[in-house]
């Protein structure tokens, strides 16, 4: 998982909010590809949101338990999952 292109690949996503959701669009060439809108849920989002030049996956980790009081484990989990699906994304 590399965090680094993630966040250097952020600005080729379009981000809209929709109700309570931020749903990301991916972008090529300018050209939205509507077929593989990915669509976040309030980690998903505060995740997407944190994502940083520098940032690493334990940094993320730690700010993710305070936020949602939750478990390493659990975070750490969570995190893997959203990353690894942005990664196929790009």
């Amino acid at each position: 998982m590399n965090l680094e292109r993630i966040y250097k690949s952020k600005s080729q996503f379009v981000a809209r909010e929709v109700g309570d959701e931020l749903v990301l669009v991916p972008l090529t060439e300018s050209v939205a590809h509507m077929n593989k809108l990915f669509t976040m849920n309030e980690t998903g989002r505060f995740i997407w949101e944190n994502i940083s030049e520098g940032i690493t996956v334990d940094e993320l980790e730690n700010i993710v338990v305070q936020e949602f009081e939750i478990d390493r484990e659990t975070a750490r989990k969570d995190i893997e999952a959203f990353l690894g699906r942005l990664e196929q994304m790009l």
